[in-house]
């Protein structure tokens, strides 16, 4: 935005014209660069972590990123200065860094061997804080998105760690505590925020306590090097070759207020406390990762990827079954139904006004005699898509919460269709779905399978234009993306589509297109369901060692794993939800 533009805004939102006489936005700009360019290297508060926006409502606060002697007046009149900062997230000058250079940095060696103390004033951050950082100290938004960057393997993924260690206080049966630079930390949260284009940053406040720890006060231990780790094996191997306590470690030397400084350090350093939860819910959240399971079995079948028990002597015997992804599925697809991904969405400031419904289709009938592939791969060239604009809505851009790519369908061309036509848009995929009967050459109505991610947002949108899938004599199923991916990784924490391909290791791009994100909806369940189906297996490989086969698992067993368990490869997934009561627990164990 220009300067005039950027003004109005301003006086808009402060309701004072006078508030902002004297005021030059061309040199709050240049501050604004300086902030970009130094990365906030030098005051290391620059970027606002997402949990503690509103910290920047302060005058302390606003001072960081204004010239504070230009806004007297304003600081005066108690103006919310954040929201200035919000005009500037339009600015079009900002280039996000290059996760890839970035991530390309040669740390010097330490020149320790195994066991050397530490150098005087190097800070630290506990491992443990490092790799629960999206857990404890990230927002619930962001920290969805960030957690697959997190993993053991990929917090090694191109990146080297120096690693240290502190034993606790004789006696003790504690190991010890491993500790990486906080620099090194610093740089990961760099290369994190160019790969997501977020703000995360070391917590404010106390908590910033637990990523600067400084060792050696009162004659105390300082960390010892451990070694250097470039690989999640190489980690492993270093944590579990830590030396004993030296001789010099002893506390003995200390000063009391070394001890406790000491002992506060150790206690800081503590893999952090998730907030414990109510057992209220436990059953139903059992019930719920049931439900999970047995949905992704049932996609098996409809796949091919499994036959219902009682269909396959396999189980009866128990023959352990060989998945040969290299070739044809010898299952036939059960029922052979049309799986229809649908994606809405909406304007972020009216959620309420539909701009986009992506509609993407896989026929289960074209699936047989194809090879699924590596992670069902092959089976993606299938999908047939749609991308439907709502004409009337079609000026309507996302922007300030996520970047609409309306304009950006990668699987065919746009079209644009009247709100009030929707309804009957949807109705002849999935309500007119028909096929062919080879037994009596009649036409019967096809069996159809909606797939969402985080199907009851879609559903609403889509009661929005007055269509309700759910409601459909053929559909037989309903498929959410997410609550697969939730069980697959048996997290309570739901994933967003890109962190879900991402782990699957499916390549994609413009996202938030409604098209697009329906093409790659149906690509992850296939991946989901293959990959789940390759890990039954090879458990169950394991488990026919014994001479026979477990075919229940006791009632104790399933509470205990708050169902992450659906009985193995003696159960096929029952009935669809939707033709079953979805707490029916006939088949539970």
């Amino acid at each position: 935005m220009d300067d005039d533009e950027f003004m109005n805004r301003l006086k808009a939102f402060s309701g004072h014209d006078e508030m902002w006489e004297g005021f030059d936005p061309s040199g709050w700009r240049s501050v604004l660069a300086e902030d970009q360019e130094t990365g906030g290297a030098a005051t290391g508060t620059d970027r606002i972590a997402d949990t503690q926006e509103d910290d920047w409502d302060s005058d302390d606060s606003a001072g960081m990123i204004l010239n504070i002697h230009k806004l007297t007046v304003a600081e005066r009149r108690g103006c919310k200065l954040s929201k200035a900062r919000e005009f500037a997230a339009d600015e079009p000058d900002y280039v996000v860094p290059d996760p890839k250079k970035l991530e390309k940095v040669d740390w010097p060696e330490t020149g320790l061997a195994m066991g050397d103390v530490s150098p005087k004033g190097t800070v630290f951050v506990p491992w443990t804080h490092v790799q629960n950082y999206p857990y404890a100290f990230v927002g619930k938004r962001n920290s969805v998105r960030a957690a697959p960057l997190f993993g053991l393997d990929a917090l090694h993924e191109n990146r080297v760690w120096d690693l240290y260690y502190v034993h606790h206080p004789a006696p003790t049966d504690k190991k010890p505590a491993v500790y990486v630079p906080t620099y090194q930390f610093e740089h990961l949260l760099d290369v994190v925020n160019a790969k997501l284009e977020t703000q995360l940053t070391v917590p404010p406040g106390k908590t910033a306590e637990k990523f600067y720890m400084s060792f050696g006060l009162g004659n105390t231990p300082r960390p010892r090097f451990l070694g250097r780790s470039n690989s999640s094996e190489i980690f492993m191997a270093l944590r579990k070759s830590i030396p004993e306590p030296h001789a010099d470690d002893d506390l003995r030397r200390a000063t009391h207020l070394g001890r406790e400084a000491f002992q506060s350090l150790l206690d800081m350093s503590r893999t952090p406390k998730k907030t414990n939860k109510s057992d209220k819910n436990r059953g139903k959240r059992t019930l719920s990762h049931r439900a999970w399971g047995r949905s992704i079995k049932r996609v098996q079948r409809y796949l091919g990827l499994r036959a219902r028990v009682v269909d396959d002597p396999a189980l009866a015997t128990g023959t352990p079954q060989v998945l040969d992804l290299g070739s044809p599925m010898v299952a036939s697809p059960e029922g052979l139904p049309l799986f229809v991904a649908i994606d809405v969405e909406a304007w972020e400031q009216d959620q309420g006004l539909i701009t986009e419904v992506g509609i993407a289709m896989l026929d289960t009938a074209d699936l047989q005699g194809v090879a699924p592939g590596d992670g069902g791969q092959n089976w993606f060239s299938l999908i047939r898509a749609r991308h439907i604009r709502v004409k009337e809505n079609s000026w309507a851009h996302n922007s300030r919460y996520v970047r609409g790519c309306a304009d950006k369908f990668d699987f065919g061309m746009s079209e644009f269709i009247k709100l009030a036509d929707m309804p009957s848009v949807l109705a002849d995929i999935i309500d007119n779905a028909t096929f062919t009967d080879p037994a009596d050459g009649t036409v019967k109505p096809r069996p159809v399978v909606p797939v969402f991610h985080e199907s009851s947002a879609d559903i609403k949108y889509l009661a929005t234009v007055g269509y309700n899938p759910t409601s459909t004599e053929n559909v037989i199923d309903v498929v959410d993306t997410r609550e697969m991916h939730q069980y697959v990784n048996r997290s309570n924490n739901s994933a967003s589509l890109a962190s879900v391909l991402a782990a699957l290791k499916i390549p994609y791009k413009h996202l938030h297109n409604a098209g697009n994100d329906a093409v790659y909806t149906l690509q992850a369940m296939v991946g989901l369901v293959v990959k789940r189906r390759v890990a039954s297996l090879e458990a169950a490989s394991k488990k026919t060692s014994s001479s026979t086969l477990t075919t229940h698992v006791p009632y104790s067993d399933f509470v205990e794993k708050e169902g992450w368990t659906s009985g193995g490869e003696e159960t096929d997934g029952g009935h669809a939800i939707k033709l079953a009561n979805a707490t029916d627990e006939a088949d539970a164990a």
